[in-house]
């Protein structure tokens, strides 16, 4: 077949689509979900479709599809690596705690509506956090279903904040499609979307598809590591695949300085745990832990170890109940469960522990509160605990 016909063929399929091939939607928050959300989607490329728009309202146009606002695609290309095409708008001054309603329109086609909620000022609101879906895709589904059912049964949930290694090889597109496809599942019957708050991981290897997927967390300047505030929660977002010393932890200490200002509640994100029930401690310890305790960071989410954890309140390699951070995780969202090595290690004294067990972790903020829990599988709740306000 000759390239010409090649073309022809791609630019037949672009410019004549059907609802079905705008593909792999959605949400991402990055700095300020209050007023700003990425759209994202796919279609078969590599060659970009006619008419690329996202069309929104406060209110359902669902019937009439008389939207009050259109938002032009601002990145059309490839995927690296792949012959799909990437999309993506940028919603802004959006109003804070509010419901927004969207199609997608590519070419002549068309998606289903679907909505997500902003998150609020200084309201309460509550995210789900976990991490390591890759490996075994079928756990993975199951989990998505379990965070999908969380979301229908609790309108106060705004977003999944994903710790990384979300796929075994960043490198393959193969992997990056079924990980997006299997991230459909999230999304309720009624269209309501489950927002994404991207952390890399290990996995993610080149950060090229990573990027591409999540519309560039951070920037250029700092790659994959960034802030999300919410009212006065200050959510830091690292990057352990990255030099964990030099400029990311000159950031972090500038970051952990405004927010223990301008914040009541400073929670901190990241992929290699510092203190690990599995491997041996990330380079974290060193480089962040100081600054943690400097600040007094309220929780500390860890992820790649494949277990559940939660250590007991440590400050300065001890056992502290009025100074020490709480470090939990280990990444639960579908990869296969380890057995944790390091369950004996002074840290996970009680009320601390490591076991294994698929898990997705909420945090509920609250102005005289959070509120930690831990469900398994069978949406139990396995744990729980409760946060005051640190005197900063």
């Amino acid at each position: 077949m000759s390239k010409l016909i090649q073309v022809l063929i791609l630019l037949s399929i672009s410019f004549n689509l059907r609802a079905k091939d705008i593909e792999h939607m959605r949400v991402i928050f990055q700095e300020n979900p209050s007023t700003e959300a990425y759209i994202a989607w796919s279609t078969i490329g590599p060659i970009p479709t006619g008419r690329n728009r996202v069309y929104f309202d406060t209110v359902s146009r669902d019937k009439d599809n008389k939207y009050t606002q259109q938002k032009k695609a601002f990145l059309q290309k490839p995927y690296s690596y792949s012959f799909s095409m990437l999309h993506a708008v940028k919603l802004k001054n959006l109003k804070p705690n509010t419901t927004y309603y969207f199609k997608i329109r590519s070419g002549k086609a068309t998606s289903r509506e679907y909505h997500f909620k902003t998150t609020p000022n200084n309201e309460s609101f509550e995210l789900l956090f976990g991490g390591d879906s890759r490996s075994d895709r079928s756990k993975r589904r199951e989990m998505n279903l379990l965070m999908k059912k969380m979301l229908e049964e609790n309108s106060n949930i705004y977003a999944l904040v994903h710790g990384g290694d979300y796929i075994a090889n960043g490198f393959s597109w193969s992997q990056w499609k079924k990980w997006l496809d299997d991230h459909q599942l999230t999304t309720t019957d009624s269209g309501r979307v489950l927002p994404i708050i991207p952390t890399r991981g290990n996995h993610e290897l080149s950060r090229a598809l990573f990027n591409d997927i999540f519309i560039y967390p951070g920037n250029l300047i700092r790659p994959n590591y960034y802030t999300t505030q919410i009212g006065d929660f200050s959510l830091i977002n690292l990057n352990t695949n990255w030099v964990v010393g030099g400029p990311q932890k000159w950031w972090l200490k500038s970051e952990l300085k405004k927010a223990a200002k301008r914040s009541k509640w400073i929670v901190t994100n990241y992929h290699r745990p510092a203190y690990p029930a599995v491997k041996k401690p990330g380079r974290a310890k060193k480089h962040w832990v100081p600054l943690f305790e400097k600040y007094q960071v309220d929780i500390v989410f860890e992820s790649d170890g494949h277990t559940l954890k939660r250590t007991a309140p440590i400050y300065k390699e001890k056992v502290n109940f009025e100074k020490g951070i709480t470090y939990v995780g280990e990444g639960g969202l579908g990869v296969k469960q380890r057995i944790p090595k390091h369950k004996d290690e002074w840290y996970f004294q009680s009320p601390g522990y490591a076991v294994s067990a698929h898990h997705v972790m909420k945090l509920r903020v609250q102005e005289d509160k959070m509120i930690y829990t831990v469900h398994t599988e069978d949406l139990k709740v396995f744990d729980r605990m409760e946060i005051q306000p640190r005197n900063r």
